[in-house]
């Protein structure tokens, strides 16, 4: 590919996938164009627009994805196009129909948004690698047609009577005639029978056409694979008289074929299976054992690589991947003696590459429990071990999760899903580097699933996300100064849906940062509703995850929103955890002073429950700090913790900051917190958070208590 961007097309008849989709490609520097059903991207390409990658969904009205790909696959200049369908995770028959069909890959839904742009990437790397070695060959092909092709006459014994240097240069003869005989004991001897067959068919009045091998003329030891076609000929009696015909060399083009074909079932970068070659070799073994084979998964899972990917870069994260390779393979041909595993089993190991950040190892049933396991902790540590790469030393943290067949799985995609997740749930969990599957895996896994579908939902239909306002009052006059809004999802079959249930969820999928802009959007037509009314919310703040302070397009989307609405900046801020800015404090310290620069204000959260927040409060330019309500619950009784909470706020005062007290329940709480000088009280001893309209209500409550 040169250096221009890839061109992703994106087929989908969900608009706002659509949409997610085209937003998240483009920030990866990825062209993108969309097509809402199969019909349309079908025109598309037929009228000249052919994309480097096609994103193609499977249930669409009309035509499916399934026929789609058939068609495409037909037209010979898409024969490499790599063609990414979209289905469920647990819809294995649309899988399979899905590769029955030409699709290089598939995704499952719903998206992984945070991995796609790197799938993606990955599958361009190995659909380039391919293209050039096609078009290598069919270059090739040309060339030979011309220089490797040679045009001989036989007479009716066999002999070849007359000949092009050509033909003679490719069996090795340097004068004519050419006796059969001769010319037989080059041939292979697995080819020769089938050759002389041929040739005496042909005497009959057929044609021939075959490949066979010949052994080289300049070295014994190699055999040359060659092309040949034979035509009779007839006199005006039809007598036979002979034949003519063509021999091609095609030593090259075969290595070529075979090395395409190897690149078919290999990863490109690690040179181990790939993820179909290993479940077609595993397949045929399970079904040509009748006696009830049984075999074990280890879905080596890289848990950092995606980090070293995006840190140290693709070059870096590849090398990492062929050093990883070679100490799997080393495993299985150096037997150390230092585990329980017989080398006879180790030589049974089937190893692969599953995907971009994870490598798969089959293991023989004849291997026990302990056998197993003790093969798994000796795999952890050698790929524990530091790498150092381009100068730099690189540290892997991968996690193994085993799953057994028959045991926990019918067949073998399956049997690698479920030690997928097992490693996946390790790793989040930041559990023990090998675990093995147990049905309650599952069922976490489904429930997990099921949230995330019903929260992707959620979010594309609208109407079950709500903001909620919780006031936050002056502690002097009782005011209203303004509001935090805090996201609620009322689902119709579940109810309210805790936030410590979907935000972490959201972050993990790759959903905060949509669902974040989803909500500034909203809360800037509600505020800019409520100042066309006349109404005065005060400032109102918005909690920003680390997804969305360190998008890079998070400014742009700001302007465009204040550009749309029309709001003032005094009416808005952005609340940020210490959590949060320790991510990568350089980024956020610029984000920061580009919101201030815009007149939005920034307020620290749960100030005091990090370990560095004094020093964060001279790095960062912020406007207002939040006491953490853990300060707050035990004012009344501790005067330790009334000393620090006072300490806090003289502080904040002597930076120039407001101070907001949150959690305030009690009046005596309220009481302490202004002798000490908080500037705002923000709890349940004022206001619960409440939806918009009851915001609204309290607001000119307020307006109206005051004049």
């Amino acid at each position: 590919m040169d250096n221009r961007k890839p061109h992703i097309l994106v087929v989908d008849d969900e608009p706002v996938m659509r949409t997610i989709t085209e937003s998240v490609l483009a920030q990866q520097e990825f062209e993108v164009s969309t097509a809402s059903s199969a019909e349309q991207a079908i025109l598309m390409i037929s009228e000249g627009f052919v994309p480097d990658l096609l994103l193609l969904d499977v249930l669409m009205p009309g035509m499916n994805g399934f026929e789609a790909c058939r068609i495409l696959r037909r037209k010979h200049r898409l024969e490499h196009l790599p063609i990414i369908m979209l289905t469920a995770l647990d819809d294995q028959m649309s899988i399979d129909e899905a590769y029955r069909c030409g699709a290089t890959d598939f995704i499952t839904k719903p998206l992984n948004i945070p991995l796609l742009p790197h799938r993606i990437r990955y599958l361009l790397r190995s659909s380039l690698a391919v293209r050039e070695l096609y078009d290598s060959q069919i270059t090739l092909i040309n060339t030979q047609q011309i220089a490797r092709l040679g045009n001989w006459r036989m007479d009716t014994k066999g002999n070849i009577v007359r000949a092009s240097r050509e033909y003679l240069d490719i069996i090795g003869a340097s004068q004519l005639p050419v006796p059969e005989q001769r010319l037989m004991l080059r041939v292979h001897r697995e080819d020769r029978t089938v050759l002389l067959r041929q040739r005496a068919e042909m005497r009959m009045g057929r044609s021939y056409q075959i490949d066979y091998r010949l052994r080289s003329a300049t070295d014994d030891r190699v055999w040359l694979h060659v092309h040949e076609r034979g035509f009779p000929r007839f006199d005006e009696r039809q007598q036979y008289v002979g034949a003519e015909g063509f021999t091609q060399d095609i030593t090259e083009r075969v290595a070529q074929e075979e090395r395409i074909r190897h690149l078919a079932w290999h990863d490109p970068v690690s040179g181990l299976s790939n993820r179909t070659r290993l479940i077609e070799l595993l397949e045929r073994e399970i079904g040509e054992d009748t006696d009830g084979h049984r075999l074990s998964i280890a879905f080596i899972h890289l848990a950092n690589l995606r980090e070293v990917q995006t840190v140290l870069g693709q070059e870096i994260a590849d090398a990492a991947i062929r050093a990883l390779s070679r100490r799997l393979k080393g495993m299985l041909e150096e037997h150390d003696g230092s585990c329980v595993t017989e080398a006879e089993c180790l030589q049974d190991v089937k190893l692969g590459r599953y995907d971009e950040h994870a490598f798969v190892a089959t293991l023989p049933g004849r291997m026990s429990r302990e056998q197993v396991d003790c093969f798994a902790r000796r795999l952890v540590e050698n790929l524990c071990r530091p790498l150092m790469l381009h100068g730099e030393e690189v540290l892997i943290r991968p996690f193994v999760g085993i799953a057994t067949y028959p045991e926990h799985a019918e067949d073998i995609p399956d049997l690698m899903r479920r030690a997928m997740l097992v490693a996946l749930q390790a790793s989040a969990s930041g559990g023990a580097s090998v675990a093995y599957f147990d049905p309650q895996h599952d069922r976490a896994a489904s429930q997990r699933m099921m949230l995330e579908r019903r929260l992707r939902t959620a979010l594309e239909q609208g109407g079950q996300l709500q903001p909620y306002f919780q006031p936050k009052l002056c502690a002097r006059t009782g005011r209203l100064a303004g509001a935090e809004v805090l996201l609620r999802w009322l689902h119709p079959e579940m109810g309210m849906v805790s936030p410590a249930q979907f935000i972490p969820l959201a972050e993990e999928v790759g959903l905060i940062h949509p669902i974040s802009e989803w909500l500034i959007a909203h809360v800037f037509d509600l505020l800019a509703d409520w100042r066309a009314w006349g109404l005065n919310p005060g400032r109102v703040s918005i909690n920003l995850s680390a997804d969305s302070l360190f998008e890079h397009a998070l400014i742009p989307f700001f302007d465009e929103q204040l550009a749309r609405t029309g709001l003032p900046t005094e009416m808005l801020a952005v609340e940020l955890t210490e959590s949060v800015l320790m991510q990568n404090a350089d980024v956020a310290q610029n984000v920061i002073a580009q919101l201030r620069q815009r007149g939005i204000h920034v307020s620290l959260d749960d100030f005091g429950t990090g370990f560095s927040s004094l020093g964060y409060l001279n790095r960062f330019n912020i406007d207002e700090i939040k006491i953490d309500r853990s300060f707050v619950i035990d004012l009344e009784g501790d005067t330790r913790e009334r000393a620090l909470v006072e300490a806090i706020i003289t502080l904040g005062h002597a930076l120039g900051l407001s101070v907001v007290a949150e959690g305030v329940e009690t009046e005596t709480q309220a009481a302490l917190l202004r002798d000490i000088g908080c500037d705002v009280f923000q709890g349940y001893l004022f206001a619960r958070p409440m939806p918009a309209a009851d915001f609204i209500e309290f607001v000119t409550g307020r307006e109206a208590a005051s004049t």
